[in-house]
């Protein structure tokens, strides 16, 4: 694993939380046009994010479990906005819980290069958190844990 293995794997969930975004939309769940990558720690008022569906990543925590092997633990927020009866925000919830499930691999790419190098398996855990509401958007977050082995 390189030095940057924070970068690299926040990188690389980012990556991976686009490319569930984009398949939200292609499986037709809610228009691409409504749909944003969302960088929860970056905002500190919800009530100023845009005025479209967010999802994003947030919250990792990296350990070294053995020398090179390190567990990952992180979660991916939705925000739904103006989605009455919550069809649109149950949805994305489902979709992501699912592609978050035990067993799922996810690249790990060199936050500078873009080159994967590695994979990160999904393992056991994975939890979606019950939902808050905030003015005009449904808030939830589904937790997920991995392994990310340098020789995967």
């Amino acid at each position: 694993m390189t030095e940057d293995t924070y970068m690299n794997v926040w990188a690389s969930v980012a990556a991976y939380v686009n490319q569930q975004i984009q398949m939200i939309a292609a499986n037709g769940i809610a228009p691409a046009d409504m749909l944003e990558m969302f960088d929860w720690e970056a905002h500190s008022n919800i009530e100023e994010a845009p005025a479209v569906h967010l999802i994003g990543p947030a919250s990792l925590a990296l350990e070294e479990v053995s020398n090179g092997i390190y567990h990952v633990a992180f979660v991916v927020g939705v925000g739904s906005f103006n989605d009455e009866g919550l069809f649109t925000h149950r949805q994305m919830v489902s979709h992501l819980f699912k592609c978050l499930q035990s067993g799922t691999r996810l690249s790990i790419f060199d936050h500078k290069t873009s080159q994967p190098y590695s994979w990160m398996k999904l393992i056991d855990g994975t939890a979606a958190a019950p939902m808050t509401k905030a003015t005009q958007r449904a808030l939830q977050f589904i937790q997920a844990e991995g392994l990310v082995d340098p020789m995967a």
